[in-house]
């Protein structure tokens, strides 16, 4: 007998008994759903994640400040941390991130080390406005101001574009549609083209020196977004010269922030750390960012993965019931097969496919309708109102062959494990005393 008739014989008796079998896949369907979804899930949350790593740069991407001399190291931190809704500036707000300068002597320690790609270290200097005002409504806010580190960093846009590192206008990105909200327009596309002010009040003269930006695109919510306003290299210049205008020339040339990439398949970032600390450096990579929160979704995305390996031990009781109910009924036809030379090994295998059947109808059947609801979840997730309106870039759930296949795979073979003793036991039922079988 070929496999194929093997397999067609095999399916033609799994429904002599419809209900049990029914019920059995069912079994087993559950178990397959629960497992597909959340594998689906976990894939939707690491592939947003992975994008919002590469927007900034890539795993290899290493921010690095000057470490204060207690210690403490928060305003590194704040840069990467989503601050939402804009603030409202009042009178005497300040909006110094209270950073501390790199030395040319560091920077070049920094080159120097055998981990930090040569040719990738760009220094940086922060510069700072009193507050950015609406020409639409009048309303003053303090912002978070932010440069592109390479050109390998982007974000994910909810209109508009990227900055223009080259173009000779004063350019500036919305860090959410919050923020085009707040300053006076009905939605992030109305925003696009509008003129928004920056404002710096002169610490000698205390007047205040406006230079007005174009908006040329509003960012996508996103976990490692920092809630900066991200302006291009022209505005940051006239900017940075204002804030500076009063100092001396080695206190102009000071760098605030090192952004570099490091050869990441070699070195660890602790390895990576522990140099930039001998240095007087202290680092934030996107695994600080990124870590903790893949370690999150991934004990959630664990817990109902568990669950789902439960509903599929019921099955599997179940595919042991279904197989050993099938020998007992069958037994007089197992007893004339093997009188017509069937061996054992044969008749093995025929209650074997039975179970591996069982195994992937219920396993195709459960990936069907968890593909089917995760992708209207996605359409309503992100539909009007949906609950993940605010992260249009996040699929809740992502199905690919490698979230579907090897849970059928693993179920198939399951199922057959469940098999070994019903379908022994069928083998080596004697032939006389089968036939004889009421």
């Amino acid at each position: 007998m070929k496999l194929i008739d093997i397999i067609k014989t095999a399916n033609h008796n799994l429904f002599r008994n419809k209900t049990r079998t029914i019920l059995t896949i069912l079994a087993i369907f559950i178990g397959s759903f629960c497992i597909v979804t959340t594998s689906a899930t976990q894939a939707g949350i690491n592939s947003f994640l992975d994008d919002q790593s590469a927007a900034f740069g890539g795993e290899g991407l290493i921010q690095m400040y000057g470490k204060k001399e207690d210690g403490n190291n928060t305003s590194a931190v704040q840069i990467s941390s989503y601050t939402g809704a804009p603030k409202k500036y009042t009178n005497g707000d300040t909006n110094e991130m209270g950073l501390v300068a790199i030395t040319p002597d560091q920077i070049e320690k920094v080159k120097d080390l055998p981990g930090i790609i040569r040719g990738s270290v760009l220094d940086g200097k922060f510069s700072t406005v009193t507050y950015v005002e609406s020409t639409k409504n009048g309303e003053k806010f303090v912002p978070s101001l932010n440069l592109m580190t390479n050109d390998s960093v982007h974000f994910d846009l909810l209109a508009g574009k990227m900055i223009d590192n080259n173009s000779s206008e004063n350019e500036l990105i919305l860090p959410s549609k919050e923020w085009a909200k707040e300053l006076g327009y009905e939605n992030e596309e109305d925003a696009i083209g509008k003129t928004l002010n920056f404002v710096w009040s002169d610490p000698v003269t205390k007047d205040l020196v406006t230079f007005p930006a174009k908006i040329v695109g509003v960012q996508a919510p996103s976990v490692i977004s920092g809630g900066s306003m991200v302006i291009n290299t022209t505005l940051n210049a006239k900017l940075y010269e204002e804030n500076t205008k009063y100092l001396p020339a080695t206190e102009k040339d000071k760098v605030y922030t090192i952004a570099a990439e490091y050869d990441y398949q070699k070195y660890t970032v602790d390895e990576i750390k522990s140099e930039l600390d001998k240095i007087g450096l202290t680092a934030v990579t996107l695994k600080d960012i990124m870590g903790q929160i893949k370690s999150f979704f991934d004990v959630i995305i664990t817990i109902f993965t568990v669950f789902g390996y439960i509903a599929l031990l019921a099955a599997v009781i179940g595919i042991v019931n279904t197989l050993y109910m099938s020998v007992q009924e069958r037994t007089r036809e197992i007893g004339l097969m093997k009188a017509l030379g069937m061996g054992r090994g044969k008749i093995f295998l025929s209650f074997a496919v039975e179970a591996i059947m069982l195994g992937f109808w219920g396993s195709a059947f459960g990936a069907l309708a968890s593909i089917l609801l995760g992708s209207a979840v996605n359409s309503a997730a992100h539909t009007g109102e949906g609950f993940m309106q605010n992260f249009p870039t996040f699929n809740l759930v992502e199905y690919t062959p490698a979230t579907v296949i090897p849970v059928i795979v693993t179920i198939m073979i399951i199922a057959f494990i469940a098999s070994v003793l019903p379908a022994r036991k069928a083998s080596k039922k004697d032939p006389i005393n089968s036939l004889r079988y009421e």
